[in-house]
């Protein structure tokens, strides 16, 4: 797999996050070699900024990070060497035979409703020029940790119910808010490209309303759990991958949520001998318009990850007509978190 040649900011720059989003790349193609880019430049208060940029087709965020871990302490991912052009074949057909047996097992096992869904929520107008606003801010990692703790719940069930008020609050989300839950499914030695799959959490209003965390980890562990219970159901990578562009077209969509609330964990704390401050993760829809990308959910996106003594959280507006800028969308997230008595600095 190629890439791009690393991109060297020639002059230090003072938006961090305008420079990062300049950084993604609507034109990777990954059939053809183009799949991932690394950028670095200097900033003006005298640190550094590292931007790593792969298409999701190639890698997931926990494929991602683990190539970042692989390559600063030169460990290569234990890819089986190539065997002969007979033993290759064998390897393909096995490999096509499993893809397929995974493919017809989903087909005789995925749920069947006979349920009408209910239409969509009508969306405002977007603004013309409209694209999605993206902020990133940090607070303390002790001081978010005591705040959920003394609600009753974990970091993560923080950060999935104050993603899931900002949804409220801009309007995304009537009495029950739906919540995607990203679970990895990686496993040690696993060179997997994705290995994510998506639990689906139902979260009352009343329940985010009392900031009642206890009742969010409850309801984020039932959707783990029926996530574990129905793994027959969801639609395998394998049967998208086989089918022509026309037929995938047609496959009935995954479950749309207003939230998505991804967390990283805990990321390295150096990288090259240097002390890793911060780090930021976010799936982009370069390019999209408000039509396409009103249909992802209507809402809001996030990431969280831990750098010791910084947590940083990074949320892009999925909700054109409601949410119409970035001024706009940090407003929604620095009142939220300051509603857990939570000190943020907006990047």
């Amino acid at each position: 797999m190629s890439s791009r040649p690393l991109h060297v900011e020639p002059e230090p720059v003072d938006d961090v996050l305008g420079w990062l989003d300049g950084r993604v790349s609507a034109d990777f193609d990954p059939a053809t070699g183009c799949g991932w880019q690394v950028s670095f430049a200097r900033t003006t208060d005298g640190g550094a900024v590292l931007s790593l940029v792969a298409a999701h087709a190639i890698a997931d965020g926990a494929a991602l990070l683990d190539a970042v871990v692989r390559a600063d302490g030169g460990t290569p991912a234990p890819v089986p060497a190539r065997g002969g052009a007979l033993s290759t074949a064998v390897d393909d057909v096995a490999d096509g035979l499993q893809q397929l047996k995974a493919a017809v097992s989903w087909a005789i096992n995925r749920p069947r409703s006979k349920r009408t869904p209910s239409p969509a929520k009508a969306a405002p107008e977007a603004p013309a020029g409209w694209r999605i606003p993206h902020v990133v801010v940090e607070c303390d990692s002790a001081e978010i940790a005591k705040s959920a703790a003394e609600r009753g719940g974990s970091v993560n069930s923080l950060f999935v119910a104050a993603l899931a008020r900002i949804a409220a609050t801009a309007g995304c989300a009537d009495g029950v808010v739906p919540a995607a839950l990203p679970v990895s499914g990686r496993e040690t030695v696993d060179v997997r490209a994705n290995s994510t799959r998506i639990a689906i959490a139902g979260l009352e209003r009343s329940v985010l309303d009392e900031q009642d965390l206890a009742e969010v980890k409850a309801e984020c562990k039932r959707a783990y759990q029926r996530l574990a219970a129905n793994s027959s159901a969801s639609q395998p990578l394998a049967l998208v991958q086989m089918l022509p562009d026309a037929v995938v077209r047609r496959l009935p969509p995954p479950p749309a949520a207003t939230v998505l609330a991804s967390s990283l964990g805990r990321v390295p704390d150096e990288l090259c001998g240097v002390p890793v401050r911060s780090v930021s993760a976010t799936a982009h829809y370069p390019g999209a318009e408000p039509a396409e990308v009103a249909t992802i959910g209507d809402g809001v996106t996030g990431w969280l990850s831990d750098s010791g003594s910084r947590t940083t959280i990074s949320v892009c507006g999925l909700a054109p007509g409601r949410i119409n800028g970035v001024d706009e969308l940090r407003e929604l997230v620095t009142s939220e978190l300051a509603s857990w008595g939570l000190a943020v600095r907006p990047w």
